[in-house]
């Protein structure tokens, strides 16, 4: 065992201390410690995560948008008939689980609220109704007004109920479709 003070010893007896001329070992006094490079390779990497995470970042901003202003759509059986556009049965299904589930808030996303409106106990008399079974959709765009489309839905325990679908544009807004649903707030 090597006393104190003194450098270890390998097996073969000799010191295992850098010799003290070599400049690898021992860095020269007053010159300053230069940061080792980055790779290539490595800063490449991490421009292209950053540039993954900014399309995310925008996709998930663009999608939160044209959910709070597009016309939404929704998975929920549905059989269509007539003239519809690629927005309506989306919408119409939408309704209907907003319905089915008793929630307020989708139907509240579906409705036209101009005027204001809001869901009352009669907005949810088709509850049952919508979650008997698959309903069919009929959509008649309206003789008079082409923002406007007359909808039939019958429900799988053949209860129909009429109402309609209007465009926003109608009414200055963007092009996005909304059902007549919800009782008018009167001021």
């Amino acid at each position: 065992m090597p006393s104190q003070g003194t450098a270890p010893e390998r097996n073969d007896g000799q010191s295992m201390e850098p010799p003290p001329d070599n400049p690898a070992t021992h860095p020269l006094p007053n010159l300053p410690q230069q940061r080792p490079r980055t790779p290539a390779a490595v800063t490449a990497a991490w421009i292209i995560v950053a540039a993954a995470a900014a399309v995310l970042a925008g996709h998930t901003a663009w999608a939160t948008y044209e959910s709070h202003w597009g016309t939404p759509s929704c998975s929920w059986p549905l059989q269509v008939r007539g003239k519809a556009t690629g927005d309506q049965p989306g919408l119409v299904r939408c309704y209907l689980k907003a319905l089915a589930e008793h929630n307020t808030a989708g139907l509240m996303a579906v409705a036209d609220n101009d005027p204001a409106v809001r869901i009352t106990s009669a907005d949810l008399t088709n509850s049952a109704d919508a979650r008997a079974g698959l309903a069919t959709a009929t959509f008649t765009p309206s003789p008079d007004d082409t923002t406007v489309v007359l909808l039939t839905i019958t429900y799988a325990d053949g209860v129909t109920e009429k109402t309609a679908m209007q465009n926003l544009i109608a009414m200055g807004g963007p092009s996005i479709w909304r059902m007549a649903v919800g009782t008018p707030i009167v001021k």
